[in-house]
């Protein structure tokens, strides 16, 4: 997967503790977890924080962590609210962009985040809905977004950041709008390429009414975005059949499936 991070959860503590570790080792240490302990002192389990810079843009990136499984004694897991308040006041003055990791429950992120403040970004997983794009951000919190639990969906942020001191702006809905007009008077030009729509649909007054109102919309939702410095966009990609597999994972996955199948059989002749 290249340069990421990893927010360890709840589920990844299946096969236990020491497998989470072999995992954290071939993964060149790349997971975090800043509330995850070794039970009964304060010494993190994990990597608290990391601060890298892209483009001459300070991003700090923190994960939190709800509960873990009951069968796991070697951890515990501190107050997520309580860290979460000291890592945004330990990191806040030292990056231009705060991001927090969350594996949470719906009940427990939404109580989360609307007391968190001075974080720009929160991405969640356990949480099983995914974020849409058209959906509303609330004003006043972090922008919040989950690709739910199934890998179907990889969702991408495009940031525009021009003025540091400034806030950011999610402009998706904006940009949707703009790029539904747009695409909407592509479609009516198709008739006549060469023709001004006015010309094209001289006799219709329904279509030119059309014709207005989405130049209208696009003109309002262009300039709703002009407006801000900082813009941020989120889009959701899916990950359908189109996306090439990466040999060897698809490799490891044939294999896996071709043994769960032996062992149905297996079971199946079992008196």
């Amino acid at each position: 997967m290249g340069n990421y991070l990893y927010n360890v959860g709840q589920n990844d503590f299946a096969a236990g503790v020491d497998f989470i570790r072999e995992l954290e080792n071939s993964a060149n240490n790349n997971f975090i977890s800043s509330n995850l302990v070794n039970v009964g002192t304060e010494d993190l389990a994990f990597k608290g924080h990391t601060i890298v810079e892209r483009n001459g843009v300070k991003l700090g990136i923190f994960g939190i962590i709800t509960n873990l499984p009951a069968s796991i004694k070697e951890l515990e897991v501190k107050d997520p609210l309580t860290v979460i308040n000291s890592k945004v006041k330990e990191l806040r003055p030292q990056v231009d962009v705060l991001i927090m990791l969350i594996n949470a429950n719906k009940i427990e992120l939404d109580k989360l985040v609307g007391e968190t403040q001075n974080v720009d970004y929160v991405f969640s997983s356990k949480e099983t809905g995914r974020t849409r794009p058209e959906r509303k951000q609330a004003d006043g919190s972090p922008m919040l977004y989950g690709t739910g639990i199934q890998g179907k969906y990889l969702g991408r942020i495009d940031l525009k950041l021009v003025d540091k001191n400034k806030s950011i702006n999610d402009i998706t809905g904006s940009m949707m709008s703009a790029q539904l007009f747009e695409e909407r008077l592509n479609n009516l030009q198709k008739r006549n390429p060469d023709k001004p729509l006015e010309d094209v649909y001289k006799n219709n007054t329904n279509v030119l009414n059309m014709v207005q109102k989405f130049r209208n919309g696009l003109k309002e939702s262009k300039g709703s975005m002009d407006e801000y410095t900082n813009t941020s966009f989120y889009s959701l990609i899916s990950l359908n059949g189109n996306v090439s597999s990466e040999k060897k994972l698809l490799k490891l996955v044939d294999q896996t499936l071709k043994t769960c199948d032996t062992l149905d059989k297996e079971s199946a002749s079992l008196p």
